[in-house]
């Protein structure tokens, strides 16, 4: 009977931060609805820590930032150490073990491929890039800028730019996913790999009692196949 009288200890909980600027296949944010690669990552992490993990509601990519400054966020997944190497962000910040590689492919307009060896090869070409988005060896080019990765592969389709940048999976998906790549105005030439990202969670350095369970938990999905699984759902 004494039982009874015990208050519940509840467990803590941890929140990481989803935007609502999606990243599709690894965030896909619909209608308020959160899914895609890094969603299901976060869904199977949770299930071998010892802490709930929550997903924020979709917010403002900058907004996400600051509130993961502030403590009021406590993991981000899943980021480049060198997307997040501003000193106000870096200093808050604690890195898992790699969660995922994601690598950048070039895409040329028809015909109109060139030799790639080295980001060097980019020099004084005109590059079609997502507006706000980071890219390795963006000093050697000039960037076109488009909304997003729908408008980068319009840019080369149309030949406004010597070749674009984009995410491998989300160039495979995409083209699963989008009608309008079929179309001959559409239509673009898949290139080689040029650059390659280790993805990891951020933690914010108040909670690094968490990193080493989170590290743990990483590798297990590693291990047992749970991480390609994972990534198969949206690329197969």
């Amino acid at each position: 009977m004494l039982l009874a009288f015990v208050p519940l200890v509840q467990a803590e909980t941890l929140t990481y931060a989803v935007t609502d600027e999606g990243w599709e296949p690894y965030w896909i944010v619909e209608d308020g609805r959160i899914e895609g690669i890094l969603h299901d990552v976060m869904l199977a992490l949770g299930e071998r820590l010892p802490v709930q993990l929550d997903a924020s509601h979709p917010l403002p990519p900058l907004r996400a930032q600051k509130l993961f400054r502030e403590g009021h966020l406590q993991i981000e997944c899943c980021v480049s150490q060198l997307w997040r190497a501003e000193p106000e962000q870096a200093e808050v910040s604690l890195w898992t073990v790699p969660v995922l590689e994601a690598q950048e492919i070039l895409l040329f307009p028809p015909g109109k491929a060139f030799s790639y060896r080295t980001l060097e090869d980019l020099r004084g070409r005109a590059i079609a890039t997502v507006r706000g988005y980071g890219y390795a060896g963006a000093g050697t080019f000039t960037r076109v800028d488009g909304a997003d990765a729908a408008a980068l592969i319009y840019l080369v389709a149309q030949g406004r730019s010597d070749a674009g940048i984009i995410d491998r999976l989300e160039w495979r998906y995409l083209l699963r996913k989008d009608a309008r790549l079929k179309l001959p105005r559409w239509r673009v030439e898949e290139g080689p790999v040029i650059h390659s990202s280790q993805l990891r969670l951020r933690l914010h350095r108040d909670y690094r009692q968490w990193l080493g369970s989170m590290d743990a938990a990483i590798r297990s999905m590693q291990q047992d196949g749970t991480l390609a699984r994972i990534v198969a759902r949206y690329a197969p």
